[in-house]
């Protein structure tokens, strides 16, 4: 008999990073495999398989699993999203281990904490901590990378940076704008520009080309209980960085030892020194914010393997390397 099967199982809405790190870190006494429910469905036997969901809607298990695992890395978003987290609560069919990225979203969902509840926070991936941060010249002051969306009102942040630095300061954004709106708002400020999107092993290069990291996350819900990837990125490179106030951010930061000038969200330019030369994260050491550091110390491995012995499925224990 090979080794135990993992499958990430997702429909394939929306885009999860981490599932590159978990079948990484599983890899060495897992076969690892990304798949859909409909899929699964049409599998003749998974009896010998675990099933960890992207959690969205799954009211039923997949028949014959020997392991289901949910993980919950977000809350829901858009319209009735309080409706779509209460369905996902009361329909949901109970899984053997249950996965939060922390408290504030399990306590939003409302489950209760037992022993199948476990926290797996956000990782940064190790080709980023393996680019580590070298001086270079500089092609912009400052950096955005992430989503643009109407909803995150980037506006806030843009209209800020120019009413600090005006026109003396660049500015590149990577990602869509979602917004002509957006775009068109910016169009006359030859120092804001657009990038659009790029692959994501281009990312740690552009950082390295930019003066300061911007990390700037909504401070409504559900975003004010998530963490912001790029923060953990751009201190894992060892950059300079601006953040909005946000609690998940300063937790992070607090946890991390990440230096960062914080502002308010509304003007979070305001505050800043002309020359940007406040303290960088070139001397943090990445490693606790490392995929494989944060998975293994989250005891979701260990809580697998018994799983997996529990359902008469023998494997060895999953390596933290």
């Amino acid at each position: 008999m090979g080794a135990p099967v993992i499958h990430f199982v997702h429909e394939g809405k929306a885009a999860y990073p981490e599932i590159r790190a978990y079948r990484r870190y599983f890899a060495a006494d897992y076969t690892t495999f990304e798949s859909s429910p409909d899929a699964l469905r049409r599998a003749k036997d998974i009896a010998p398989h675990a099933c960890w969901h992207m959690m969205g809607l799954y009211p039923v298990d997949l028949p014959g699993a020997a392991v289901t695992v949910h993980d919950y890395r977000s809350l829901s978003v858009g319209r009735f999203h309080t409706m779509k987290d209460w369905l996902k609560r009361v329909l949901n069919a109970d899984p053997e281990i249950r996965i939060f990225q922390n408290q504030g979203i399990r306590q939003a969902l409302g489950f209760d904490e037992d022993e199948r509840t476990f926290y797996l926070p956000m990782g940064v991936p190790g080709d980023f901590i393996a680019q580590r941060r070298a001086l270079s010249d500089s092609q912009c002051d400052f950096i955005y990378i992430g989503s643009m969306l109407a909803e995150r009102k980037c506006e806030l942040m843009l209209d800020s940076f120019l009413e600090r630095f005006g026109g003396q300061r660049t500015f590149h954004l990577y990602g869509h704008p979602h917004s002509e709106e957006l775009e068109a708002r910016y169009a006359g400020r030859k120092n804001i520009c657009f990038k659009g999107n790029v692959p994501q092993e281009q990312i740690p290069a552009l950082l390295k080309g930019a003066r300061v990291g911007v990390c700037y996350f909504p401070l409504h819900y559900p975003h004010l209980l998530q963490t912001p990837t790029k923060l953990l990125e751009y201190a894992a490179l060892g950059m300079r960085i601006v953040a909005n106030e946000h609690p998940q951010s300063r937790s992070a930061a607090a946890q991390y030892q990440i230096s960062c000038e914080w502002g308010d969200t509304s003007d979070m330019f305001a505050q800043l020194p002309d020359e940007l030369s406040w303290p960088d994260n070139s001397a943090l050491d990445p490693s606790a914010m490392a995929w494989p550091s944060v998975i293994g110390a989250s005891g979701v491995p260990d809580a697998l393997r018994r799983a997996f012995a529990r359902a008469g499925v023998t494997q060895g224990g999953p390596s933290a390397a």
